[in-house]
């Protein structure tokens, strides 16, 4: 494949994660994105393939930030697989974006807190 075709079906991967309305799909189509710009980075020759993917990134983490607040009703599991890309897959994206605009750090605090109690029961148990 090449990489124009990469970066277009990492996009539509993106565009499609956006217009879902199920949690559970749009994790889903998240991370299939995330994985497959991943591989295109990890071939990355140029600055400028560099930047792409990290502005691809960037700009679809700030989407999802936007799109928390709208993310209440999903069992655990789901939340957690948010988690798991919010805090790892996502956490350096996170970071800038949520220091830079305090309303996407208010969406991505709620959030977490929709099923923090429970993880922490949960890990407490064990």
């Amino acid at each position: 494949m090449s990489i124009a075709h990469d970066i277009e079906e990492a996009r539509a991967l993106f565009e499609r994660a956006e217009s879902v309305n199920d949690p559970e799909h749009k994790a889903h189509a998240l991370q299939e994105a995330l994985d497959l710009l991943d591989s295109f980075a990890a071939e990355a020759r140029s600055t400028d393939e560099r930047t792409l993917v990290h502005n691809l990134r960037l700009s679809h983490t700030r989407r999802l930030l936007v799109q928390l607040v709208s993310l209440t009703s999903m069992e655990f599991e789901t939340w957690f697989n948010y988690i798991k890309l919010l805090f790892f897959e996502l956490k350096s994206e996170v970071e800038i974006l949520t220091n830079e605009d305090p309303e996407l750090r208010e969406n991505y605090d709620r959030f977490v807190r929709l099923w923090r109690q429970e993880l922490i029961d949960a890990i407490g148990e064990e």
